[in-house]
């Protein structure tokens, strides 16, 4: 586990969309639905997490952040051989888990935590489902959690950067699993916002900020 001040890492938030965001209310038809935008931009109205091709940039940063808690893990099967005194524990899988903490300051966890925002994007076109909006006869979808999650753009990218940019750590394809609201005795609220990623992370040099808007490679999911 590694725990650090929001003073000492600049932290920034998109989808796994090279050209979907996700919208609170834009185009949406009734009540709160949450919806993906082409080609949106951080002017727009009610534009909560902006593609992945703005990467890092003023309008994709969390503001007022106060903690950030990562813990790298795996996720283990115990396998018991008949017959045998002595069980297996094998790897399945990786697993990363990042735990945010800011002041609350807007309404963005919320809505994609109670409105069904926890995955990220996708588009498609007819019954194939895409890694990129390529034209106007593509359908663009918040992810439901029903469709099959082996996607290039699969849930949202987080990043995290030192102070003085020397490391940028990028955490991809992660999925919101969880949001909580405190409340302090002086009125103070802050929120906290859990996301998970069983795919590795990445981790380049301050020179190679174009290299992490790249999409997750197939192989790597």
């Amino acid at each position: 586990m590694a725990y650090f001040l929001g003073k000492d890492v600049n932290v920034y938030l998109t989808t796994e969309h090279s050209g979907l965001s996700l919208s609170g209310n834009l185009h949406a038809t009734s009540g709160n639905l949450l919806t993906a935008v082409i080609g949106a931009s951080s002017s727009d109205t009610d534009i909560l997490v902006l593609e992945r091709s703005d990467g890092i940039a003023t309008s994709t940063q969390l503001t007022d952040v106060t903690g950030i808690d990562f813990t790298p893990g795996a996720t283990n099967e115990d396998i018991t051989y008949m017959g045998k005194n002595t069980n297996l524990s094998a790897q399945i899988k990786n697993e990363f888990s990042i735990t945010l903490t800011k002041k609350k300051n807007d309404l963005v966890w919320d809505r994609m935590f109670n409105d069904q925002g926890r995955n990220g994007v996708y588009s498609r076109s007819g019954s194939t489902i895409t890694s990129d909006v390529t034209g106007a006869a593509y359908d663009y979808f918040v992810h439901d959690g029903l469709t099959t999650p082996k996607l290039q753009n699969f849930g949202y990218r987080l990043y995290l950067t030192l102070k003085d940019e020397s490391e940028i750590f990028v955490l991809r394809n992660c999925c919101m699993t969880g949001h909580t609201i405190a409340l302090n005795a002086d009125g103070t609220q802050e929120e906290t916002a859990e996301f998970y990623s069983y795919v590795k992370p990445r981790i380049v040099s301050g020179s190679g900020l174009s290299a992490v808007t790249d999409a997750t490679l197939l192989a790597d999911i």
